[in-house]
């Protein structure tokens, strides 16, 4: 006979370890990634084969030794939208979400409609403190602005930057690591093309922004006044 335990009687039930939050760095460059991490990270991106030969080395490396530098020499060839999602995945997911608020920020010829405000706000303050509240925030803001406009992919790129996907009431799940700069290029291609008429240097100008980023020049950091 199964033995009947008072109603008055506590079970202690074991409290599972807190789950450890992941540091966001300060860095906007991913330097943290092995080539073979790197060169994963070309693979969904869908490149030809020309873009590719560019990128890889004979003895398995890549050119110039990081994925910012193989962006530089696929903009050197003219490559420029491949050049954007190359960068995208060379950047840190806060530097790269980063780029796809500036680029939103600078779409011709005059930035967010007020709808799509909203998400930007919430992209960059996610950027500028990357908690996992502002993170899902942007997400929600996302669908509110839609994932058809540099906004609404600045905010997506927030909330895959950030250190867990799940639900706060659920244990966390990170991201995959290329999903961040994926929508950050999809961010920054949109901006560039998305309004009539379309300027065909607008891509590139887009590019530089980025690369201003990866270099520290165009920074979510407050300017400190000098001394």
């Amino acid at each position: 006979m199964a033995k009947t335990i008072p109603s008055s009687t506590v079970v202690a039930l074991p409290t599972p370890p807190a789950a450890m939050p992941t540091v966001i760095g300060d860095d906007p460059v991913n330097r943290t990634a092995s080539t073979e991490a790197m060169k994963l990270r070309l693979q969904k991106l869908g490149l030809s084969d020309e873009v590719l030969a560019l990128c890889e080395l004979a003895d398995g490396g890549l050119a110039g030794g990081s994925l910012v530098a193989c962006a530089a020499v696929l903009a050197a060839a003219g490559k420029v939208s491949p050049a954007v999602g190359v960068l995208a995945q060379g950047l840190s997911g806060r530097g790269a979400a980063w780029w796809a608020c500036r680029a939103a920020r600078l779409e011709p010829p005059g930035g967010p409609s007020p709808k799509e405000l909203p998400a930007l706000e919430a992209a960059e303050r996610w950027v500028r403190e990357p908690l996992s509240a502002h993170a899902h925030a942007a997400n929600a803001a996302a669908k509110q602005a839609g994932q058809g406009t540099p906004a609404g992919l600045a905010a997506v790129a927030a909330f895959l930057a950030g250190d867990t996907i799940a639900p706060a009431h659920l244990p966390p799940l990170a991201p995959p690591a290329h999903a961040a700069g994926m929508a950050a290029a999809g961010a920054v291609r949109l901006a560039a093309a998305r309004r009539q008429p379309i300027d065909p240097d607008a891509l590139e100008r887009l590019l530089a922004v980025g690369e201003a980023v990866a270099a520290g020049s165009d920074s979510w950091r407050p300017v400190e006044d000098p001394a």
